[in-house]
């Protein structure tokens, strides 16, 4: 098995100890690695504005020869994606120009999924699980539209039975951020457009020594600076409108392996939730309507 980092791993690893020229051209080939695969020096120099000597030494500092090794990379790279993205599209039937554009966000949804598997780091996020399992209590930081992904999180993660608090910028939440400390985690969660508000809670959770876990796009989010453990997901979809599909089946992803190394636990509470829930009449039940 080919255990090989990827280009775009490479990129999101060696992200911090870029020079800022450096960084430029990586957030280029991040954003969107189909567009730069085939970019020439001139074409990525001119993106990330930065002189075709800086690209070139862009390369060797990755550990290519120079820029055509790096270019082969990336589109060998993306030529490997798009076959699955290819079956996908011969498989459509529709012709209605509504349809297809309606198919077509599914496409970028798709391409989102195997951008972030391609970048995930397996072994970050198997830190980031046991962060979280042993922690005494968990904080969740997102707002605005990620405030759907917070949620979420909270949900299941209560139903391992953790101490969770969902900061949304609700000051009846906010006020309670002073209760964190060494033994506790804080997950931000925040992509483009970055709110003050995550970016503010996870400096003064880091300044009480909490452990922040960070889930946001680009290594040059400024979320990333406060970040114990961080994982990447794309959003970008063609729309005014962010897509949370990657970013919900990494947390979905997460989840599932807090379940399965603390099952007979969560198996038990399960239990005793659903003996609650029959009592409540918490779900419908056709023999009672």
């Amino acid at each position: 098995m080919n255990l090989r980092p990827t280009v775009l791993q490479k990129l999101s690893h060696m992200y911090p100890q870029m020079s800022p020229s450096q960084q430029a051209i990586a957030d280029v080939i991040l954003r969107d690695p189909e567009a730069s695969a085939f970019y020439n020096v001139a074409e990525m120099a001119r993106e990330a504005n930065v002189s075709e000597s800086t690209v070139t030494r862009f390369a060797t500092f990755l550990g290519f020869s120079g820029f055509p090794g790096l270019s082969r990379e990336l589109q060998e790279m993306v030529r490997s994606r798009l076959t699955t993205g290819q079956r996908f599209q011969l498989s459509r039937s529709i012709t209605k120009a509504e349809q297809q554009t309606v198919v077509q966000h599914f496409e970028e949804d798709v391409h989102n999924l195997n951008l972030m598997m391609e970048r995930i780091d397996l072994n970050a996020l198997e830190r980031i699980v046991q962060l979280l399992l042993a922690a005494k209590r968990i904080g969740i930081v997102s707002a605005r539209s990620a405030l759907a992904l917070g949620t979420f999180f909270d949900f299941y993660l209560n139903l391992l039975n953790k101490d969770t608090l969902l900061f949304n910028g609700d000051p009846r939440t906010v006020d309670r951020i002073h209760r964190f400390q060494a033994e506790d985690v804080i997950v931000g969660i925040g992509f483009a457009r970055y709110t003050r508000f995550t970016v503010d809670c996870l400096a003064i959770g880091k300044k009480r020594g909490a452990r922040i876990i960070v889930i946001t796009d680009y290594p040059s989010s400024p979320l990333v600076q406060y970040a114990d453990e961080v994982l990447y997901t794309p959003t970008g979809i063609a729309s005014h409108m962010e897509s949370f599909v990657a970013p919900m089946s990494l947390l979905t992803a997460i989840l599932r392996s807090m379940f399965h190394q603390d099952s007979e636990k969560a198996t038990g509470l399960l239990t005793d939730l659903e003996e609650a829930w029959i009592g409540l009449g918490t779900y419908y039940d056709p023999n009672k309507s």
